[in-house]
């Protein structure tokens, strides 16, 4: 009797992780932080790669937006057409001749989903009657916009630079591929700096051009034994047999993944993986600031920046832009890192600034990464102009 008992507990337990495992691949065919054991190395399809090769990829920096070329966007059922000029940069017709400031950084610095007339740099420049430079990547580190910089040719009367970034910088910082920190973002792959002996150290891009694609599962191997987050979110977040097992080993996360890909895959509320997601790096990230080595590499970025807007008689400014999400962490260790930072850097943390305003005019929904809306870009541009006074 009890061995005919343990059987049929066997058997259910073999269904059931059928069932989850059937469940799981369904949900992540449209639900991308659903990592199973097939992520370890995944499939990098032909034409995929000859896409990003041809349109953003770049052997230094990762990717980058190219030199007369155009982009779209999707926002609210409408299109946002984008064109980049002969810096690379995103283009916004206006009349003023005379360039003045240049701007590098991530998305919020490109100013996602906003009209090219909407963006902080476009408002800005209409305040102070000369044009401004957007040099700002989707997803850029503060390593790449540093590298990016320092490469990048411009005009020689531009003497304001602005660097701007989110908070979850720090995490970019730290890894060589985002698919590790920012599940299936496959082709992401980027250069760093690492802190080795109290000063920076540079590790190349992984990828050089279309050919290490053919040698990727070596090149993955070998990131495996020295990205940080492989081991600090990727193996730990990963569902795998037995399912059971490993959804309940942090059901926290994992039920509510679970929970909110099922709402989002039937359509009912695709705003709430999103915002779960989002939320949780934030937290995540946050906690790095915690660690001496994370912060002195990002106090060794600014002293590079520092140095070289110094030689070439530029004046720099750091601007932190904080997720809406960041706004309600208890700790914001990132706040009183920048803080410090403040002493003796040019920082404009918008954390204090942001919250004396609606944040649902600032920012747009978490499905769309939460973005600045032309509100929220028009608050930055009021807060920079004081530096043009």
């Amino acid at each position: 009797m009890l061995f005919k008992n343990i059987l049929y507990i066997f058997g259910f337990l073999v269904f059931l992780e059928f069932i989850i495992f059937f469940i799981l691949n369904i949900l992540k065919s449209k639900i991308p932080w659903i990592i199973l054991d097939k992520d370890e190395y995944p499939l990098f399809k032909k034409n995929k790669i000859k896409l990003f090769i041809k349109k953003t990829f770049h052997p230094v920096l990762g990717w980058n937006w190219k030199p007369f070329t155009k982009h779209e966007e999707k926002i609210f059922s409408k299109t946002n057409k984008i064109f980049f000029g002969k810096f690379g940069e995103r283009v916004d017709k206006k009349s003023f001749k005379k360039y003045s400031f240049a701007s590098f950084g991530d998305s919020f610095v490109f100013c996602r989903y906003v009209k090219n007339n909407e963006t902080w740099q476009s408002y800005l420049s209409k305040y102070i009657s000369t044009k401004g430079l957007n040099f700002g990547v989707g997803n850029y580190g503060l390593d790449q916009a540093y590298i990016k910089y320092k490469t990048t040719k411009f005009p020689k009367n531009v003497k304001k630079i602005f660097i701007g970034f989110v908070p979850e910088t720090l995490s970019r910082c730290l890894c060589s591929w985002k698919h590790y920190h920012e599940f299936n973002n496959i082709y992401a792959f980027k250069p760093k700096f690492l802190i080795s002996k109290n000063k920076l150290k540079f590790i190349k891009n992984p990828i050089k051009d279309i050919n290490s694609f053919n040698d990727m599962n070596k090149i993955i191997s070998k990131l495996q034994k020295n990205e940080y987050f492989y081991k600090e979110k990727f193996l730990k977040n990963k569902l795998s047999f037995p399912f059971l097992f490993t959804i309940l080993r942090n059901p926290s996360r994992n039920l509510r993944l679970i929970f909110y890909s099922f709402i989002s895959f039937l359509n009912i509320d695709n705003n709430k993986i999103y915002e779960f997601i989002i939320k949780q790096n934030c937290i995540e990230n946050d906690n790095y600031y915690e660690k001496k080595n994370n912060k002195l590499l990002i106090e060794k970025l600014f002293l590079k920046f520092k140095k070289f807007s110094k030689y070439n008689n530029q004046k720099i400014y750091f601007l932190i832009f904080p997720q809406k999400h960041d706004l309600f962490l208890k700790k914001k260790n990132y706040h009183h890192f920048f803080l410090q930072l403040k002493k003796r850097f040019n920082v404009i943390d918008f954390t204090e600034i942001f919250r004396k305003y609606d944040l649902e005019k600032i920012y747009f929904p978490d499905q769309y990464g939460g973005h600045l809306t032309a509100y929220g870009n028009k608050i930055v541009a009021n807060e920079l102009k004081k530096k043009f006074s």
